[in-house]
């Protein structure tokens, strides 16, 4: 029988821990915060609603919302300010930890999402909801964090933490970094979306708990064409990378600021040529539902060479999914995570932390090629090499900095239906982590097998609309929910003044649902929002 400890399900003492479900696990389980601070735990600040010239966001509210209702499982968050109530005294060194309980320096974890801008000399600048003591903005520049209790900031807003075009988080962040453990933000602009905060818990509680991996591949899920970051700090340099590969527990010990090391994804790079012709016919895909029962997770540990010397317990698959194996960090071998959407995560080793870089592409693509054949990947699905991204890693201290290094490079196969990728992020795909020893460190197998296809129903032009349910290209097919981007961002005030494409993020294929894909175009645009700020947007129109 399993034993419920800090929220998470684990095996009796006396048996080996082979199996467990992903349940929800709380990040402050393996410490402690200082009683006479009370809880301390979180704060947090969003904001939609901007002052008159800055176009307004959609989703930071609930960016904000999926990490507050996951923590708030466990502790109750001190404060969450949203729009309005978002003022510069939150930031600034004499009210940051107001009354011990509000402020940005208040509480171990600080949660920010809305717009971010960065000017030519590395100064971050955030624009609040209104105006406090005549200023409506803050930046890096003035903030004093950590001194108090402030930990970890997480900025969900673009250009946060920049690390290219002679940034670096030393640089953006020394002077308001006076105890702070990591910061987690964007090298780029990116994507308004609601789901930052929820999916970071999600990949936290299926990866082996390791913050920076977490911030990185949630963000990858979201849109691939972003660049999100990551930096710890510490005394000695072996202190600042091991907190940055392997910290996943909050922390309220103040950090040394001797030493600093970041990581990053850059955007993901297509290595074939992208096909943008629409479908003469459009179909809609019906995939086989994922069957996790105790015999196919049994066959699937057994595939992947996964420990299983317990057994599988009866509760092993929880709502969240179910993780196979002690993995790298217990017995040495493999570990299996398989979440609620089926998602396969195989974890062979640690990334070669010898500070050799990874091979060149072309190289990794044929390791990559070669771990697809092994482990079938394959046999049922049709996968072609679409997509390589690296995971970059560089650091040193406030004199010295030294140059970026490749730690892993990630080739990514897309499932093809009826010639057609599967185009939705995270989903329909097979990605392949291959270190600097040309190991395979990771694989994630997000493949669904089709079931059977069939022709869609066409659909009925709106009343008063022009039928465009048949557009001849690609653009056509976009302008409508451009327009209606472009409408709903002028309510607020402002009409952009420019939106760009953002290079290889146009695509046809299918989206998927559930069980069910439908062919689609799909695009990232980046969108002027005044004042030097900027955002993305994912466009997706339905073809019928």
């Amino acid at each position: 029988m399993a034993l419920l400890k800090n929220g998470a399900v684990t095996a009796p003492p006396s048996a080996p821990a082979a199996a467990r479900a992903l349940t929800s696990g709380d990040p402050f389980a393996a410490t402690g915060v200082a009683a006479d601070r009370g809880a301390n735990r979180y704060g947090f600040c969003s904001i939609e609603d901007f002052p008159p010239g800055i176009s307004d966001l959609s989703f930071t509210h609930e960016d904000a919302g999926g990490f507050y209702n996951y923590v708030n499982k466990f502790t109750a968050p001190n404060f969450w300010y949203r729009d309005g109530g978002v003022l510069s005294w939150i930031y600034g060194e004499e009210y940051d930890d107001w009354q011990g309980t509000y402020g940005f320096d208040a509480c171990v974890a600080e949660y920010h999402s809305g717009h971010g801008t960065m000017d030519g000399n590395g100064v971050f600048s955030m624009p609040m909801g209104g105006t406090w003591g005549g200023s409506a903005w803050v930046n890096s520049a003035d903030m004093r964090l950590g001194n108090e209790v402030a930990r970890y900031l997480f900025f969900s807003t673009c250009l946060s933490l920049r690390i290219g075009g002679g940034n670096s988080p030393i640089r953006t962040w020394d002077a308001a970094n006076l105890g702070l453990r990591m910061i987690f933000g964007f090298e780029t602009t990116s994507v308004d979306n609601p789901d930052y905060g929820a999916l970071f818990f999600t990949k936290w509680n299926a990866n082996g708990r390791k913050f920076s991996k977490a911030w990185l591949d949630a963000s990858w899920e979201i849109d691939p064409h972003q660049a999100p970051s990551v930096v710890a700090c510490g005394a000695t340099q072996a202190e600042a990378q091991d907190r940055l590969w392997n910290e996943g527990n909050f922390s309220t010990a103040a950090a040394s600021k001797n030493w600093w090391w970041w990581t990053w994804y850059d955007a993901a790079k297509s290595i074939r040529e992208d096909r943008l012709e629409l479908p003469g016919s459009p179909q809609t895909a019906r995939f086989a539902p994922q069957r996790l029962s105790p015999s196919r997770l049994t066959e699937l540990a057994g595939h992947y060479g996964v420990r299983l010397d317990g057994g599988l317990p009866d509760d092993a698959l929880g709502p969240h999914g179910v993780a196979l194996g002690a993995g790298p960090s217990g017995d040495g071998g493999p570990r299996l995570t398989i979440d609620h959407r089926g998602v396969r995560e195989i974890t062979f080793a640690e990334a070669d932390g010898t500070g050799r870089d990874a091979p060149s592409a072309a190289e990794a693509v044929r390791i990559a090629q070669d771990a697809v054949e092994t482990f079938g990947l394959a046999d049922r699905v049709d996968l072609v090499a679409d997509k390589v991204r690296h995971q970059y890693h560089a650091g040193g201290t406030a004199d010295e900095i030294a140059d970026p290094r490749v730690r892993e490079t990630h080739v990514v196969f897309t499932q093809l239906v009826d010639g057609h990728p599967v185009v939705t992020p995270g989903l329909g795909e097979v990605r392949v982590s291959i270190d600097g020893g040309g190991t395979v460190t990771t694989i994630v197998d997000a493949t669904r097998e089709v079931e059977r296809l069939a022709g869609s129903a066409p659909a009925a032009p709106s009343p008063g609309r022009e039928d465009t349910r048949n557009p001849s290209t690609v653009d056509e097919a976009l302008d409508a929910p451009a327009q209606r981007l472009l409408r709903r961002l002028s309510a607020g005030g402002r009409v952009p003044a420019e939106v760009r494409t953002i290079p290889d993020s146009t695509a046809v294929g299918y989206a998927l649902r559930g069980d069910d894909g439908t062919h689609v175009v799909r695009r990232t645009v980046e969108v002027d929002c005044g004042e030097g700020l900027a955002k993305r947007y994912v466009l997706e129109a339905p073809l019928r």
